[in-house]
């Protein structure tokens, strides 16, 4: 049957190009080609009815619109990969902020160590420049100076330290160590140097005062010189030294008791 259309339709229109090559194409009354009708009649010959040609409209117009549709969703996906990850900046943030603080923390430790070289010179420009007679003894080194007059200067300088002044404090015990280091209370005045630096927060000094403390012989003062260690190691944040010199307190002065427990307790604090 197909084949059959198919010769028709052949047939048709050559009967149409030879028509039109031999005469003029007729028009009617409205100046028009009569092209509609040939046109209808190839369709009658294809099969095509005039309810395909119109179920095709809705057809190709729902064809737009998913093309539409289609372009619609391209857009927004090509937006989308457009946008930065929300996540990925949220996390760039926070590394940036702890930088910051990383930055800061280390600038605080700066300043502290700044500050602590400050109070050192301060020392050492004091003791040049006091003179004797300023209200308490001053020693300055007298290799001659007598058991009396040594201790009521040890005396002065221990009041000066509980009494918060320690830059005068450590002058007046480094004179009576440089006096007579054998002296009895040479030791504790060691001591007390250690502890005037501790409570001006140079706790750099202040290791280096107490370890000196050891060379003393026989000295009542190693046990409390071992325990600051371990405290000035932990206000430096250096937790292992301070375990180590704590563990030392225990190991080695074991009739300790009262300082012991409180070793134990920064131990178990680390």
């Amino acid at each position: 049957m197909n084949i059959i259309k198919i010769f028709l339709v052949v047939f048709f229109l050559w009967a149409v190009v030879s028509g039109c090559a031999g005469s003029k194409p007729e028009t009617d009354a409205s100046g028009y080609d009569n092209a509609d009708g040939q046109y209808d009649e190839i369709e009658q010959l294809l099969g095509i009815t005039p309810e395909d040609k119109t179920t095709a409209q809705p057809a190709q117009a729902e064809d737009d619109d998913l093309l539409t549709l289609l372009q619609q969703s391209e857009n927004s996906a090509a937006t989308e990969t457009t946008m930065p990850p929300v996540p990925q900046e949220k996390q760039k943030t926070a590394q940036l902020e702890d930088e910051l603080n990383d930055l800061q923390k280390q600038l605080r430790d700066k300043n502290k160590t700044i500050n602590n070289l400050k109070e050192q010179v301060k020392v050492l420009e004091d003791g040049q420049s006091q003179a004797p007679g300023s209200g308490f003894s001053a020693v300055a080194a007298q290799p001659g100076i007598s058991d009396a007059e040594y201790e009521r200067t040890y005396n002065d300088a221990y009041q000066l330290a509980h009494q918060r002044k320690f830059r005068d404090a450590i002058r007046v015990f480094e004179s009576l160590i440089a006096a007579n280091p054998h002296h009895s209370l040479a030791d504790n005045a060691q001591y007390w140097i250690g502890e005037s630096y501790y409570g001006l927060g140079d706790y750099r000094a202040a290791i280096v005062a107490f370890e000196k403390v050891f060379t003393f012989k026989k000295s009542n003062k190693n046990d409390y010189a071992q325990y600051k260690l371990g405290l000035c190691y932990f206000q430096l944040k250096e937790l292992a030294d301070a375990r180590r010199e704590f563990q030392k307190l225990i190991d080695n002065h074991p009739n300790s008791a009262n300082l012991i427990s409180k070793a134990e307790q920064y131990i178990a604090r680390m």
